[in-house]
């Protein structure tokens, strides 16, 4: 299968195998029957280990992290302190290393084959990124919700198990995988601030309507739950909600032009490009005094701007209504003119003697002075 993966693209000599796990963790795989392919069956293929870890650790981060959040008055150095030893952005930072990586290879025509122990959580991590970044589609509204269609609902990410969705499920299922994609989606957008229709709040929506079950989009492990459930027949999509309410989650800085002048973006990855997003894990800290978003801000404004130019378009559009009418009225009147002289009145006036036209003129009775 790799062999014929690889004759598919006739521009590039070999290919790369991209196994998301840490080499230690695919190796202790094998001995439970999974394991990974043997680099010495393969001379024109290569093998890359991206080093994310597995559901557990991802898991027990996040805990951290959150208690680190429910802190009460933290000092600065404790705050920084357990943002590190949490590990969290450290892991955020595996993840988009890898997105990076196939997106650079794809980038230079090179044929990609990305697994991770069964395919439905770091895989479609590092591949619907990968997406984000090497294609402007995906960044719009209606792009990122056909991205999460493909990689995470059809490819089968186990959202009932991983988010705890039932209090049948194992709680070692639980993991945050969505959320890591949600918030490397957000890494990307502090970047290119004007490459993604959408706003912070659109992945907050979505990220939060995962967990809610108010909606029926992401129930379920896989597609087969999902139709034995009649879902699609007995609740809402997530997707109609957001149409309703476009205006909520568009991004004032997107530029459209942006995808023609750089359609591929590559994030710079270093860890001090790495960012604590406040917004997700401390909207709800106490003592913290709500202020308006600059996002709506900035789209209130650009709002009374496009209503102040529909105003400028009708009155413009009035001014030119007057003034052809104002044009019609002279055309009638020379128009009028011009029928007179044409049936020869002008003329007939002219060939009447001059005493004749005063005699021509109305009597005036006169008064018998007595």
């Amino acid at each position: 299968m790799l062999h014929a993966i690889l004759k598919a693209n006739p521009k590039s000599k070999y290919m790369y195998v991209v196994d998301s796990r840490p080499k230690i963790n695919a190796m202790a795989n094998k001995a439970a029957g999974k394991g990974f392919e043997n680099e010495n069956y393969y001379s024109d293929i290569k093998f890359y280990f991206c080093g994310i870890e597995n559901i557990h650790v991802m898991r027990n981060s996040l805990q951290k992290l959150i208690d680190l959040c429910e802190m009460r008055n933290p000092s600065m150095s404790a705050f920084l302190t357990g943002l590190e030893s949490c590990g969290w952005l450290k892991h955020i930072k595996s993840v988009l290393d890898t997105a990076v990586f196939i997106a650079k290879a794809v980038r230079d025509g090179t044929s990609v084959l990305v697994h991770c122990s069964d395919g439905w959580d770091r895989t479609a991590q590092t591949c619907s990124l990968s997406g984000l970044i090497l294609d402007p589609y995906y960044r719009t509204v209606q792009g990122f919700q056909a991205l999460i269609e493909k990689e995470w609902l059809s490819f089968g990410h186990k959202f009932t198990d991983r988010c705890g969705l039932l209090g049948t499920v194992d709680s070692k299922e639980v993991s945050p995988v969505f959320t890591q994609f949600i918030e490397s989606v957000w890494q990307l957008m502090q970047q290119f601030p004007c490459a993604f229709q959408f706003n912070d709040r659109f992945l907050i929506t979505i990220h939060d309507h995962v967990y809610s079950c108010q909606f029926g989009t992401f129930v379920g492990n896989c597609e087969k739950d999902r139709l034995d459930l009649r879902l699609s027949e007995r609740t809402y999509s997530l997707w109609g909600y957001i149409t309703k309410h476009m205006t909520e989650f568009l991004n004032p800085f997107y530029k459209k032009s942006y995808e023609h002048q750089e359609p591929v973006i590559m994030p710079n990855t270093s860890p001090q490009c790495v960012k604590f997003w406040a917004g997700m894990y401390n909207r709800y800290e106490n003592g913290i005094h709500p202020r308006e978003n600059i996002v709506d801000i900035l789209s209130s404004a650009s709002d009374h701007c496009a209503s102040l130019e529909d105003h400028v378009q009708l009155l413009e559009k009035t001014d030119k209504q007057q003034s052809d009418g104002e044009s019609t009225e002279k055309d009638i009147i020379n128009s009028n003119k011009k029928s007179d002289s044409e049936s020869g009145f002008d003329e007939m006036s002219k060939s009447v003697p001059e005493d004749l036209n005063i005699n021509m003129t109305l009597p005036v009775p006169l008064l018998e002075m007595r």
